[in-house]
């Protein structure tokens, strides 16, 4: 079975758009307290997104 041929890593691939990010900018209406921001992580209460766990129901539906 022939070796498949790759691109080598360092080979630029021209005229090619890998990605396009999306970045909203970021709404600076209210921000925690220092202390809830340290207890919470982030300054922005828009960024606070806590880990919730697998076993956390959701609020859009019936289902764990």
């Amino acid at each position: 079975m022939p070796i498949p041929k790759c691109i080598p890593q360092e080979t630029v691939i021209c005229n090619v758009r890998l990605a396009a990010a999306y970045v909203p900018y970021q709404k600076l209406c209210t921000l925690f307290s220092p202390i809830e921001a340290l207890k919470h992580g982030t300054v922005f209460p828009e960024l606070y997104s806590p880990y919730e766990g697998k076993n956390k129901k959701s609020p859009y539906c019936g289902c764990k």
